[in-house]
């Protein structure tokens, strides 16, 4: 299992202990797969087409995302219905080391009905409440998942290696795929939907970056034809970054390069001319 962190928690105490203790690594991008740690509160903070890109990733085979404490009470993510609950009594559990160990620190309950648990693996205590779930978006793809239990605790400190395991066997849920190197990742131009076409040649003719702006310049637009509402917006882009056909600065060379050798590459010098109102 290729364990990494999100940049926020690598830089924090909790993410020194996964490192220390799990030989996690920090990552300042999408890795091609594996597990990828973040705190729950930092996930909740992030704009609509952040967590959008999270999700459209723990789309793809052998990629996991998994939250951890802290957490903002409330909804979790907007796709799920998932509710961050406080807790009013100490849970106990009769399956396994580390929701036993974990127990007495936990504050907060993981309620909703998408996804699943696995009560063997110690997902759920012994009043029924549920303290991690994960969902896969089909059979096929990646997990996305939370916990309540705090991974980083330095109760876990003589228990690194039931640690892995209890987060490897979440991991294997989302099955496996190539390796980092990229000519094996699948081709873009084969999961792309037309919109996402559409999104690419609205951003290199108006040299435009984000979701937010996006939006706002297809809404005051004459090239109505170009009508996509706000969510299609959000998840085009989100899966055009998790392809690696844009980043912060818009289009990348992959993106530019996969556009041109499109039959819609032709129009971003006639959008040009079409410039938002």
């Amino acid at each position: 299992m290729n364990l990494y962190l999100e940049p926020d928690l690598a830089t924090q105490r909790h993410g020194r202990f996964f490192i220390s203790q799990l030989d996690a690594e920090p990552t300042d991008e999408l890795p091609a797969c594996g597990t990828v740690l973040m705190h729950g509160k930092h996930f909740q903070a992030f704009n609509a087409s952040d967590r959008e890109t999270w999700w459209q990733w723990t789309g793809r085979p052998g990629c996991t995302l998994l939250l951890l404490p802290p957490f903002e009470p409330g909804e979790l993510f907007d796709r799920l219905d998932w509710q961050i609950t406080l807790r009013d009594e100490t849970p106990s559990s009769d399956d396994g080391i580390i929701p036993d160990t974990l127990s007495s620190e936990v504050t907060m309950n993981l309620a909703g009905s998408d996804g699943e648990f696995d009560r063997m693996e110690g997902h759920q205590w012994t009043d029924y409440s549920v303290n991690t779930r994960y969902i896969k978006q089909h059979h096929g793809t990646g997990v996305f998942a939370a916990t309540c239990l705090p991974l980083w605790s330095i109760s876990l400190l003589d228990h690194a290696e039931e640690t892995l395991v209890w987060l490897e066997k979440l991991s294997a849920r989302a099955g496996t795929t190539a390796e980092s190197d990229s000519s094996q990742l699948p081709a873009p131009e084969l999961e792309l939907e037309p919109t996402d076409y559409t999104l690419m040649v609205c951003m290199q003719a108006w040299d435009i970056n984000t979701a937010t702006d996006l939006s706002l310049a297809l809404s005051n637009s004459a090239a109505s034809l170009f009508s996509i509402p706000e969510e299609g917006v959000l998840e085009g882009m989100a899966r055009l970054r998790v392809l690696g056909l844009i980043d912060d600065e818009g289009l990348t060379n992959v993106g530019r390069g996969a556009l041109n050798k499109s039959p819609y590459g032709s129009y971003v010098e006639r959008l040009k001319e079409v410039a938002p109102l």
